[in-house]
């Protein structure tokens, strides 16, 4: 189990030049470089740059945006934990916040030769050892997409699919797992395809284990599916879920048969999907 206390997280926040800064409740870390000045400053009003900056994804219970601060541009996700169930809450007593965590598991893909936005600050709030913010802050990959938008131009073709189940077997064999895998979690970068929003992966000492690896390819493949159908250019002679395993069951290295095993439940009772299928 990993905790705010575990030898991973303190090896991250005592990289060679990272400064932490203190404010009341705040605790905040930024890595070397160029782009540390300026994130240090912004420590006192981290909240309001990111709700002004320039929203990918706002909601309840956390806010990412793109921002720009005297020519530094960077990437930054507030997540508010006083909008989560205290028992949710009380797991984070004695686990890293989900901003460490990233820099953990950040820290896990560049050793292992897998590509992820760059960890440049991570930062939360505490009340009683209870987190109730969390902030992370990354590089901006400029040019990048989403693995989804970018299947959107590859209508009728399986390429994605199968670049995507390469990887996912390295991230595997590195012993993680993502945890909330689907195409909108991959990026696409020229010729490099890489990780994004990892507050949910898990890592483990021994080897992913079997169920790890299943549920992350039905995860995958019911995303890829999920996309594929809302595709106009989508032919019905294309769209074959059998087929589609076997690809990214070729593409991992396992039976399609066992991927389908847990896309169904996953599909059918999570996705809530309109398109009626036979397996």
């Amino acid at each position: 189990m990993y905790t705010r206390w575990s030898a991973e997280l303190k090896s991250w926040l005592n990289r060679p030049g990272t400064q932490a800064l203190q404010l009341g409740d705040f605790d905040y870390h930024v890595t070397a470089g160029a782009h540390q000045k300026v994130l240090l400053s912004i420590a006192p009003d981290i909240d309001s740059i990111i709700e002004n900056g320039y929203v990918q994804k706002r909601s309840k219970k956390s806010t990412a945006a793109l921002c720009s601060v005297d020519g530094v541009e960077f990437f930054a996700k507030h997540v508010r934990f006083t909008e989560k169930k205290f028992l949710f809450r009380l797991r984070y007593f004695v686990s890293p916040s989900r901003s460490y965590w990233t820099a953990v598991v950040a820290d896990h893909l560049e050793r292992a030769g897998l590509h992820t936005p760059k960890v440049l600050a991570a930062g939360d709030r505490r009340q009683m050892g209870l987190v109730s913010d969390s902030y992370i802050v990354t590089e901006v990959l400029h040019g990048a997409d989403t693995a989804n938008e970018a299947l959107r131009s590859q209508p009728n073709s399986t390429k994605l699919l199968k670049e995507a189940g390469t990887l996912l077997k390295r991230l595997h064999d590195s012993g993680m797992a993502h945890g909330d895998i689907k195409l909108a979690n991959f990026y696409v970068s020229g010729n490099d395809m890489g990780f994004w929003d990892l507050d949910s992966a898990m890592l483990f000492s021994n080897g992913t284990p079997e169920k790890w690896r299943i549920r992350d390819l039905g995860r995958l493949l019911s995303s890829f599916i999920i996309t594929v159908d809302s595709m106009p250019e989508t032919s019905e002679e294309f769209f074959d879920v059998k087929t589609f395993a076997q690809t990214l069951g070729q593409s991992y290295g396992i039976d399609a048969s066992r991927i389908l095993s847990h896309f169904e439940s996953y599909w059918l009772k999570k996705m809530k999907i309109q398109h009626t299928i036979n397996l």
